[in-house]
């Protein structure tokens, strides 16, 4: 029976099989294989990598419902890096919170069942230090925000100008921003640190609706979150001619979410210092190597058109990092509202997105 091991000799190649080095891992004749995962048969004369996400955060990762795969623009860059530079792809379902949670490396990447969960913001804090992280394929280090309750005049139970202290806001579990990253960033209408905060976690199952609820019926007083996930959850997914507004997915009810700018709204928004990269390929185990194999194929692929397509056909065009394949028209893109700083928006609370106070 053969041993197999994480190093393997290039002269035990066939020619065409050898890596060239801009590749993975090359190191004087060797190339480095996957880090061993348990019950996973290893790559005999290349990487086989199992990446993982939950397929609840579209357009990264989704249950494509005519055929029943995992799709996202996650899984076709891995996809196409395979192809590339001559790795095998196993795209898995797990939970978010297998792969964090609770300010900590969640079990399942810990105990190895994938070598690297996808499509993680890069945040300050806990997960930096417990975490490798690969390279980012989009360049947005998405703007977390504060989700308050409108009273029934159209104005914010708490206004653009609090400091939270004494108030409950729910994070969501698993997910950036994490709880940590509300100390990270100030209030823009104010310049002060928020404080005297208490963060509340959301239910692991379905927690972007969980946290939504609590501030609904008053659990909480406010919501850290991406400020995009409102509209993300207001149409991504949705069927669009029910009248009732149902998801696609069970994951989120659409037409809770549509209640942005008539039952909550963003008292602030556009805040970046919760992070400090985009969203990443992978994410690994402190000393995974993971890294040493994704990073330069990542190089690579992130300038051939094939980037380009995919960045393209998940509506991600303006999100990814241009090369000599995007149109021109991807080179500039207008700054949505939700990257704009409170203290500059031109928008009114009933779009969703209150400006500070006068």
């Amino acid at each position: 029976m053969q041993d197999f091991d994480c190093w393997t000799s290039t002269e035990n190649l066939a020619a065409e099989a050898q890596p060239s080095d801009d590749h993975y891992g090359v190191d004087n004749g060797q190339y480095r294989l996957e880090p061993l995962l348990p019950g996973i048969m290893p790559g005999k004369t290349k990487p086989r990598l199992v990446l993982a996400a939950q397929p609840n955060w579209p357009p990264c990762a989704f249950v494509n419902l005519r055929t029943g795969a995992m799709e996202g623009v996650a899984a076709d860059i891995a996809k196409g890096m395979g192809e590339l530079c001559g790795f095998d792809v196993v795209i898995a379902e797990t939970k978010w919170t297998d792969c964090w949670a609770d300010q900590k490396i969640g079990r399942g990447l810990l105990n190895g069942h994938y070598h690297g969960c996808m499509t993680y913001t890069y945040t300050k804090g806990a997960r930096d230090r417990q975490m490798e992280f690969s390279h980012a394929f989009l360049q947005d280090i998405r703007p977390a925000g504060l989700l308050v309750r409108l009273k029934e005049d159209g104005t914010p139970e708490i206004d653009g100008n609090h400091n939270l202290a004494g108030k409950k806001v729910v994070h969501i579990s698993g997910w950036a921003p994490t709880e940590d990253g509300l100390a990270y960033v100030q209030n823009a209408c104010t310049g002060e640190p928020f404080t005297g905060y208490t963060m509340v976690p959301s239910s692991e199952i379905y927690p972007n609706d969980d946290a939504l609820g609590k501030l609904l019926d008053g659990t909480v007083d406010a919501m850290w979150v991406y400020v995009d996930q409102g509209e993300n959850y207001m149409y991504a997914g949705c069927i669009a001619d029910d009248p009732n507004k149902k998801s696609a997915s069970p994951e989120w009810d659409c037409a809770k979410w549509a209640g942005l700018g008539k039952k909550f709204a963003f008292i602030h928004t556009g805040q970046f210092g919760h992070s400090v990269n985009g969203s990443t390929l992978t994410i690994s185990k402190k000393g995974s190597g993971l890294v040493d194999i994704i990073n330069p194929c990542m190089n690579r692929f992130m300038q051939t058109e094939e980037y380009y397509k995919v960045c393209a056909n998940h509506g991600l065009a303006q999100d990814c990092y241009p090369n000599a394949f995007f149109p021109e028209e991807y080179l500039t893109s207008t700054i949505p509202v939700w990257d704009v700083s409170t203290k500059d928006l031109q928008s009114k609370c009933s779009d969703g997105y209150c400006p500070c106070p006068m």
